[in-house]
């Protein structure tokens, strides 16, 4: 589990990233959270915020997988996020987990390591 605090609500929640993650994101919105993520990332890209029912989702299962896991009660509820939290603070919250995602499953910062370099030969097939 890879996991970091933030505020959020005006609140210090912990959002996690693990299995447990991607199960209750599942069972939350009904799409698997690859899918939900590569639609997601190039709106991001382009300053754009996702399906916001997703977005909570997301941040939803986060949470639940930290509190679930020390057998807490989760400190925030969907209906907290849609209706007390700052657009800034849903933005963090999306970054932090998408950076979490990325420790979890070990992906290198920066560039794909197979990339071909600059000057290498095109090949001709």
């Amino acid at each position: 589990m890879k996991k970091k605090e933030i505020t959020l609500c005006g609140k210090q929640v912990v959002l996690a990233y693990c299995y447990a993650t991607e199960i209750a994101f599942r069972e939350l919105s009904d799409q698997d959270i690859t899918d939900f993520l590569t639609e997601a990332i190039p709106q991001i890209q382009e300053s754009k915020m996702p399906d916001a029912k997703k977005v909570t989702s997301l941040i939803v299962a986060s949470v639940l997988s930290y509190s679930e896991s020390k057998g807490e009660k989760a400190p925030i509820q969907s209906e907290d996020i849609m209706y007390r939290a700052e657009a800034e603070e849903i933005g963090n919250a999306l970054g932090v987990i998408i950076g979490l995602r990325a420790e979890f499953y070990h992906v290198p910062s920066g560039e794909l390591q197979d990339k071909p370099a600059d000057d290498a030969e095109p090949k001709n097939d």
